[in-house]
């Protein structure tokens, strides 16, 4: 079986499925091949925002945007980060992220906003509508429109080069698939491998179980083994999200299809702001944590045996505590002062800026699995399933490092005022997770994949994740924008190359291993 194809792209999430579109617009042949039964990788299963300046959106709205202001709030958001910044890739992304979304929106992509997003200073966030798998269906129907062939559950086991080191193909699943003019890596991050985060980050950072457990690493490994170069692979979003409700969601139940996205921003724009809001609170209620404002205010991390768990202060702190409990199963624990100031704004429990918040009586009416409520620390004991006394000890000790000023236990530094007043409140069960990695593998402005050297690797591009080259995307909505820009980009590029095989003809070569067809003078690395 031999499969050729001007472009071989090897993931089908949003980078990937970006590349493929691109680079068939661009007058080349192309195969995908996603390892998973279905496309859209972690593009679909995202909040679904898109952080652009510069968009018919912000014009609309009245928003008087530039590339320059957008960098200058990049630089803000990255705070102490901003030294290892990759100041090219960044460019890059803010001068191409609004004609990203306009071309999106040409493939029947349509977005509520833009709304505010703190410390930007214009609104720049644009959130997909109804959900994220509207990318997904987009791009499958462009990619399905522009000939593309995409071949599900074909995992790549490793990159094939030419005699003189060009990549042009992989193997998967014991069959050679070949890109006469480059390959492109948008396998998405390595949240799911326990290797790599526990190589980069650290052992306790390798028992948070990831959002996507499809998030392997694979491109990055493959990368590496031709010469490509992983980089800042010390940082993961880790963090605390509530157990799945058995509500339905009714925003991720709605189907997505391009008549149907026009219409609801038709609707959502003239809808009352009161009203959306509405809507809103109950999906943030379903799979967003609470603020980390809580535990300032006095709240507190308990685990399953009724004691806390880690320092409060740290979102990384508390994602590994709970984590590495038997059941990844924790409760924020507060008392009624706490709830009474986060019952109002400007102190929401949970956030969707600019659009919608959710404060601590939007749980009891969206989420009463895990709105727990009761006039005594016994009796809220009880209700969660945690030991009486126990939990009145753990409770009456932290009193004490609030009383003193010390937290004697975990050194957190914001201590609050302690949990004096009933009733008392708990939201939970919540369960750790990484649902994003950052790193990747080092890129140049074409995002070819370079070496150690920043020699680029012939054949070989890198996008989304996989290509994010030091970029670090410190706000919401810019990894979703990179992988559609970085995708496109790459796309681009990889169609516009030399073909790689001419000088290698597609010969029968079966006594390599994998050799079902293979270019007499293939190698593997």
């Amino acid at each position: 079986m031999i499969n050729t194809a001007d472009v071989l792209v090897i993931g089908g999430g949003g980078a990937g499925m970006s590349a493929a579109i691109t680079a068939a617009t661009s007058g080349a042949s192309v195969i995908v091949l996603e390892k998973c039964p279905t496309v859209g990788g972690s593009t679909a299963m995202s909040v679904g925002s898109f952080t652009a300046a510069n968009t018919s959106y912000q014009h609309r709205a009245g928003v008087n945007d530039s590339i320059e202001l957008f960098i200058e709030d990049m630089k803000v958001a990255n705070g102490p980060f901003e030294e290892r910044e990759n100041k090219e890739l960044r460019r890059i992304l803010a001068e191409n992220a609004g004609p990203t979304v306009e071309w999106l929106s040409s493939i029947g992509v349509q977005f509520l906003g833009p709304t505010p997003e703190p410390p930007y200073e214009k609104p720049r966030m644009h959130n997909v509508l109804p959900n994220s798998k509207a990318y997904r269906e987009a791009l499958l129907r462009e990619c399905n429109k522009r000939g593309v062939v995409i071949h599900t559950s074909m995992r790549v086991d490793r990159l094939l080069r030419n005699a003189v080191g060009e990549v042009i193909g992989a193997l998967a699943d014991g069959f050679d698939y070949f890109g006469r003019r480059g390959v492109v890596l948008a396998t998405g991050d390595y949240s799911a491998s326990s290797e790599l985060k526990g190589k980069y980050v650290g052992e306790d950072a390798a028992k948070v179980p990831p959002v996507n457990p499809n998030n392997t690493g694979d491109g990055f490994i493959l990368g590496a083994e031709v010469g490509g170069v992983m980089t800042q692979m010390d940082r993961l979003y880790e963090g605390l999200r509530f157990a799945p409700s058995n509500r339905p969601d009714p925003i991720k139940m709605l189907p997505s299809s391009r008549r149907l996205s026009k219409l609801l921003r038709i609707v959502v724009e003239r809808l009352p702001k009161n009203l959306l809001a509405y809507v809103i609170r109950g999906a943030l209620t379903s799979w967003i944590g609470p603020n980390n404002t809580m535990y300032r205010a006095g709240a507190i991390l308990i685990g399953t045996d009724g004691q806390r768990l880690a320092n409060e202060d740290s979102d990384t702190l508390m994602a590994r505590a709970v984590a590495s409990t038997e059941a990844n199963s924790g409760f924020m624990l507060f008392d009624a002062n706490v709830a009474q100031k986060f019952s109002a704004w400007p102190n929401p429990v949970s956030t969707f800026p600019g659009v919608a918040y959710a404060y601590v009586q939007d749980y009891k009416r969206f989420r009463p699995d895990v709105y727990h409520r009761a006039d005594s620390l016994e009796e809220l004991a009880t209700h969660i399933g945690l030991d009486p006394a126990k939990l009145r000890a753990t409770v009456g000790r932290w009193n004490e490092h609030v009383a003193t000023g010390v937290d004697a236990d975990f050194g957190r530094q914001h201590l609050g005022e302690g949990l004096t007043q009933g009733p008392f409140y708990a939201l939970g069960p919540m369960n750790a997770y990484v649902t994003l990695a950052d790193g990747g593998l080092a890129v140049d402005t074409t995002l070819r994949v370079v070496t150690e050297d920043a020699a680029p690797i012939p054949g070989l591009w890198a996008a989304g994740s996989t290509g994010q080259g030091g970029l670090q995307l410190l706000n919401h909505g810019l990894h979703i924008g990179w992988a559609m820009v970085s995708g496109r980009l790459a796309g681009h590029h990889a169609a516009q190359a030399r073909n790689r095989l001419d000088l290698n003809p597609v010969q029968p070569n079966r006594g390599e291993p994998g050799g079902n067809g293979s270019p007499a003078s293939v190698t593997a690395p």
